[in-house]
């Protein structure tokens, strides 16, 4: 089985191409065993599966517990060879601690990359039992050394402390990377749905410019309703599917979708909790000035094709590039959103895992202007 995902792997990597869509040249990372305008095949399992195991839950209605532990999201550690894990507490602006994991391969070099993973979660879930395979498979493949925070969640810690959490580990990471073998001039910040979110509020945090390098996953660049959305039209016209996997790919998308049209205002969001609006740049990136996003440093903004948020994101991907900001975009075809959660199920989450590790050895101690 091992030896069979691999070689789908590989697959993707083969058969990968460019193309620009809408100005911006966009990496097209196919499904590896099926056609255009189809759902990954494993991805279509998983859908059916999950059907069947969240059947009743759907008549109780959403509920906190449900979403933080999910015996549908299982990861395998897919590493090969030895990858130390090191847990500390590291305090945060001298007033509260936060849990820190410090990956490391064995054979990692002396003045590596650092990374920042900044974990998604909707803000209110998510943890080192979801990201922990990911972030060791990361540090083996790229020798970085790859920091996992647990940030504060929602609702007990609303906004801005998740931000105050990622920016602060950013800050120790900066100040650290040198004890921990690694260079604070090839530092990345990396994040997964709302951790994409919060990576573009450490990049606005970042006057000094220590980030060098920041990578999206199906990021959360726009958390405002999308009806009064005038920069991009958001419709269901921008997803090609075939008319038998329609409903199923529709019901993915509209899992986050129906967040937003449920949740038009910030007093009604977890995370939020009324203390400032879904277009406050901090939470929706896409609405900083022109000057602040001309800052941001090399961008990689991750799509899945049948995700609620690619629309947003290939446009943030359009307006950065505008800004001269140098920015890239990749689709994984046949995924949707969260595919990451799923090392071991989904191929595309172990492609992945490989891609960020490249963008960690490629990472320069470029400066920012």
């Amino acid at each position: 089985m091992r030896l069979y995902e691999k070689t789908l792997v590989a697959e993707i990597r083969n058969r990968q191409y460019d193309k620009t869509v809408d100005g911006v040249q966009v990496l097209f990372k196919p499904v590896p065993d099926a056609e255009p305008a189809h759902l990954d095949p494993r991805l279509l399992r998983v859908i059916q599966e999950k059907q069947k195991l969240f059947a009743g839950r759907a008549k109780r209605g959403w509920c906190l517990s449900g979403e933080r532990y999910r015996p549908d999201k299982i990861t395998y550690d897919l590493t090969e060879t030895p990858v130390d894990c090191e847990e500390r507490l590291i305090s945060i602006q001298g007033n509260h601690k936060i849990d820190l994991y410090i990956y490391r391969a064995q054979n990692a070099a002396a003045g590596c990359p650092i990374l920042v993973y900044l974990h998604g979660g909707g803000f209110t879930a998510g943890d080192i039992h979801l990201f922990g395979c990911q972030m060791k498979l990361i540090a083996e493949q790229s020798g970085a050394v790859v920091l996992f925070p647990e940030y504060r969640l929602a609702p007990e810690n609303p906004f801005p402390a998740a931000i105050e959490d990622g920016w602060g580990t950013v800050e120790w990471a900066y100040k650290n990377a040198a004890a921990l073998g690694a260079d604070p001039a090839k530092l990345m910040v990396a994040g997964d749905s709302a951790g994409g979110s919060l990576t573009n509020a450490c990049v606005l945090q970042d006057t000094a410019g220590i980030i060098k390098k920041i990578m999206g996953i199906y990021p959360a660049w726009d958390m405002s309703d999308y009806r009064t959305q005038a920069a991009y039209t958001w419709c269901y016209d921008a997803y090609d599917i075939v008319e038998e996997e329609k409903a199923l790919a529709y019901s993915r998308i509209d899992r986050i979708k129906s967040g937003i049209e449920n949740d038009p205002e910030s007093s009604n969001s977890l995370y939020l909790q009324g203390k400032t609006s879904t277009k406050d740049p901090l939470v929706s990136a896409l609405f900083a000035g022109d000057e602040a996003l001309k800052r941001f440093p090399e961008t990689i903004i991750v799509s899945a094709e049948y995700d609620y948020l690619r629309p947003s994101s290939e446009y943030a991907a359009k307006k950065l590039q505008s800004l001269g900001v140098p920015v890239r975009s990749i689709r994984y075809c046949g995924c949707d959103h969260g595919f990451l959660d799923m090392l071991g199920t989904i191929v595309q989450s172990e492609e992945l895992c490989l891609t960020i590790a490249d963008e960690l050895k490629k990472c320069k101690a470029a400066d920012r202007a």
